[in-house]
């Protein structure tokens, strides 16, 4: 043990450098993330707003995916193009996808090529819970990544935690309309007293043709939704370890596989669509946490990820009538952190260290190679009925490239700070943050867009708010204003588009959470109720006719209502999503307006017994309405569609 706590301390000092060599910099940036436990609470005394979905709620709801389930958390934008399997890309309070931190089971997602994680690559079926933290809470053993963005997605997969050996099984199965059926099956069984082994695959696919009509101008296009099929699997193996409360170990094996069609924007008189995607990702993690003593816990993470994409495209405007690209991404990623508690003090260090490379055959691509440092110092004190975190995050980055300019090294410290006053059902909080992102791969050296010049992101969040909460009724509100500095956007040149630091947001804005629970009789109702208030406005030049305009894709208002019954095993349960008008181009005009919407969803659910076999059946009608609409300009949503799900549990 004493070997193992010298190699940790010789280990933590090195990941410790960034502090050392950004000591002289200006306090600048960071990334805030968060994971916390569920509590059993309407609203969790976090000292910033947190958001929870469990597997329960994902049974009981309308929900097809991890975007249907973020379009319920109120502060987000979920940028959704369309059908099964389209990209969905989640934004927090208006500050961009590229903001949000995604991690599972603990460990973070990265895209060094892209930048946001697509979440509608996970399946819903297998998640235990989905938290969405902005800022970061009262969690201090995590890694550095998780103080380091503005936003933080966690998705927790279900943990088998049973007494005896027998294997447990549990198999999903959904059809539904447009082609789409979903086969997933679990295995978990109990090796030891200590370990658990369990593994899960799941196989989907979808043609996607589905009806549309969208206004363009005078006229209406009218027809069916082409090439957006889907061919996905994944599998993953999780091998869970504890020793009582002193060790706890979870390893990690994930592969995945889409081919899917990409149909693209709807023009008037054009149909064609012919750009293709396959995506393979694979990686292997670890996730373990050491109690030393009652005072002491140190944290361990290693990462391998692997990401390939292949994108093709078959156009005359080609030489030789096709367009291929091929990308490969490879990261190593370590982390460790350390927690120690005094009576009223708390002290948690940690350090990342992240290795990416991106491989490519488009022409003059650098082949660019990316070293991340990233260290953590949190300090938190906590007294009865009041705590105070404070947070300085280093962070140096350092690239290098086969051939042309690079940016200059990163180095930054950013600051955090939040505190929090509760009792048994009040709970006030406040907090300010510095964050960045930094610029990806793609916007940095694509093919005639990408500047190798270009400057992080910076983002400023300041929040203020409070939770009241009792058995069957809870509030909560905050109001928040960020900032957005050096915002990267592609800008026209003289004959091509360039990527450019150009851009000053100033977002205002407020977030309401309403729940209320009922029990009438045997019958049980919950109801809960959000809304959101943004003020997303470009302040870059007052002499701009841009100037105070609201920037694309984000409403002024929306929000969301859910209302469930229970009675014993049954459970009927509607959700209502409502966005307001909103432009895709910075011009408020008409001409560019998005009209607002309205979706309405509906499932029932029962829950049966059989011996020692468990069964769910569950029906959904999605967009009851046959509502048609749009979440980004020209990619028309599915109207009405259906679900039947069953699931078996033995």
């Amino acid at each position: 043990m004493r070997k193992l706590i010298a190699h940790c301390t010789i280990v933590m000092c090195v990941l410790l450098q960034p502090f050392v060599s950004v000591a002289q910099t200006d306090s600048v940036v960071e990334r805030s993330v968060e994971a916390v436990n569920v509590e059993a609470q309407k609203f969790q005394r976090s000292a910033m707003p947190v958001q929870t979905f469990t597997a329960i709620d994902i049974q009981q709801q309308s929900v097809q995916n991890v975007a249907d389930i973020m379009r319920q958390f109120k502060g987000t934008n979920v940028k959704d193009y369309g059908g099964v399997g389209g990209l969905k890309t989640v934004s927090v309070r208006s500050m961009g996808a590229a903001h949000t931190a995604v991690n599972y089971d603990g460990v973070f997602l990265s895209d060094c090529q892209a930048g946001p994680i697509d979440v509608g690559r996970f399946n819903i079926d297998n998640i235990e819970t989905i938290t969405l933290a902005v800022g970061q809470t009262d969690e201090l053993l995590q890694p550095a990544r998780a103080f380091a963005s503005a936003a933080v997605l966690s998705i927790n997969s279900r943990k088998n935690d049973f007494i005896d050996n027998k294997l447990k099984i549990d198999a999903v199965q959904k059809v539904g309309s447009f082609g789409y059926t979903d086969t997933k099956i679990s295995l978990a069984k109990k090796l030891t007293t200590k370990n658990i082994v369990s593994v899960c695959t799941d196989f989907m696919r979808a043609d996607g043709q589905y009806k549309f009509s969208i206004p363009n101008g005078k006229h209406t296009i009218r027809g069916y939704r082409r090439n957006s099929d889907i061919n996905s699997a994944y599998a993953e193996l999780n091998i869970n370890t504890r020793d009582s409360n002193r060790f706890e170990n979870q390893i990690k094996a994930y592969g995945f596989y889409s081919e899917r069609g990409l149909p693209g924007v709807v023009i008037f008189y054009n149909s064609a669509a012919n750009e293709r995607l396959w995506d393979k990702n694979f990686f292997v993690q670890d996730d373990g946490k050491w109690r030393l003593s009652n005072n002491a816990t140190i944290r361990f993470q290693a990462k391998y990820n692997y990401s390939w994409n292949r994108y093709e495209d078959v156009n005359v405007m080609y030489a030789n009538g096709k367009r291929t690209d091929l990308n490969t991404q490879h990261e190593g990623y370590f982390s460790l952190s350390g927690l120690y508690n005094f009576q009223i003090l708390s002290v948690a260090l940690s350090g990342d260290m992240a290795y990416n490379t991106l491989k490519s055959n488009m022409m003059n691509n650098p082949q660019p190679c990316r070293m991340t440092l990233i260290s953590a110092l949190n300090v938190r004190v906590a007294v009865p009925h009041f705590s105070a975190i404070g947070t300085l995050v280093a962070t140096h980055i350092t690239e290098k490239v086969d051939f042309g300019s690079h940016p200059e090294d990163i180095k930054r410290i950013s600051p955090a700070f939040n505190i929090k006053w509760y009792n048994n059902y009040l709970t006030l909080r406040a907090m300010a943050k510095e964050t960045f992102r930094v610029p990806t791969f793609n916007e940095l050296y694509y093919t005639t867009l990408g500047t190798t010049g270009l400057k992080p992101e910076k983002a400023h969040e300041l929040n203020i708010g409070g939770s009241f909460c009792t058995e069957t009724f809870g509030l909560s509100v905050d109001a928040f204003a960020n900032k957005i500095e050096n915002k990267i956007v592609a800008i026209p040149t003289m004959y091509v588009w360039k990527m450019s630091n150009y851009g000053e947001v100033e977002i205002l804005g407020a977030d309401i959470s309403i729940d209320k629970d009922f029990e009438i009789a045997d019958f049980q109702l919950k109801t809960k109720a959000n809304y959101s208030y943004q003020r997303a406005i470009d302040v870059t030049d007052k002499k701009s006719k841009l100037y105070k305009s609201q920037i694309p894709y984000t409403p002024l208002h929306s929000g969301n209502f859910s209302a469930m019954l229970l009675y014993n095993k049954t459970s009927l349960s509607i959700n209502a999503f409502f966005s307001g008008k909103r432009y895709f181009l910075e011009y408020n005009i008409k001409d560019n307006e998005i009209k607002p919407y309205l979706e309405l969803s509906a499932t029932i659910s029962q829950s049966f017994q059989v011996k020692n076999c468990k069964i769910d059946a569950k029906f959904s009608c999605l967009n009851i309405t046959n509502k048609q609409y749009c979440v980004i300009q020209y990619y028309p949503m599915p109207g009405r569609h259906f679900q039947l799900q069953a699931n078996l549990t033995l």
